[in-house]
């Protein structure tokens, strides 16, 4: 990978992005879909039922927000996933725990 590329910025990130994503998917392909979302990474399934799939996305920046959202949304059995909330934050309003753990 190279040293720069958007997904590992080369200097500590200045905020942090969480989002949430409303999925909507074909109810036979739950098990699939919700197994490939948590292989992601920084994505965790909030809520599921009849279809639909409510997750938050974690993230340095924008990109990895859009970068989780089109994957989810290419994954088969999927039919949409939309964007319905997004929120950024200083680092510095962030604890050093949960800095700590986003490093991870």
């Amino acid at each position: 990978m190279h040293p720069k590329a958007p997904d590992r910025p080369a200097e500590a990130p200045a905020e942090w992005h969480i989002a949430s994503i409303l999925v909507h998917l074909r109810p036979e392909h739950s098990p699939e879909v919700r197994a490939a979302v948590a292989a992601l990474g920084d994505v965790e399934v909030h809520a599921e039922e009849r279809g639909r799939m409510v997750v938050t996305v974690e993230g340095p920046h924008e990109g990895r927000i859009a970068d989780r959202m089109t994957a989810i949304h290419l994954m088969p059995g999927v039919m949409s996933a939309v964007m319905v909330f997004h929120h950024a934050e200083p680092m510095a309003a962030r604890t050093a725990e949960e800095i700590g753990a986003a490093r991870r």
